[in-house]
């Protein structure tokens, strides 16, 4: 999957305008110390197993892991947490937790729309 400028990411009835972590500092920062209200923040890689924290975390978030354009792990984490996903993937989505089943998004094919 390329970035191509990515402006919204659907899955299943979830539907997100993104900020992408295109740069070192967003990649680095995350959503540390930030509220980007009803939006998610797009992190894309190369294939591999992501390790991450919810250090200096402002409140609770839900990550969901994609490959091959389909969700492959989701968490709920709360603030001053690490997570290593289980999963390989190629992109990792953040986002301010919703009134969602995680488990229910396993398998879902991932919209990512320019």
């Amino acid at each position: 999957m390329q970035n191509n400028k990515i402006k919204k990411v659907k899955i299943k009835n979830l539907e997100f305008d993104v900020v992408l972590a295109d740069n070192f500092i967003k990649r680095a920062f995350g959503l540390m110390l930030r509220d980007i209200g009803d939006k998610a923040m797009l992190f894309l890689y190369k294939r591999r197993k992501i390790a991450m924290h919810t250090f200096f975390m402002l409140y609770p978030i839900d990550v969901v892991f994609i490959d091959k354009d389909k969700v492959v792990e989701a968490v709920r984490l709360k603030p001053w947490k690490s997570y290593k996903c289980k999963n390989y993937s190629t992109a990792m989505l953040e986002f301010k937790c919703r009134d969602v089943n995680l488990d229910e998004l396993i398998g879902e094919k991932v919209e990512f729309i320019r």
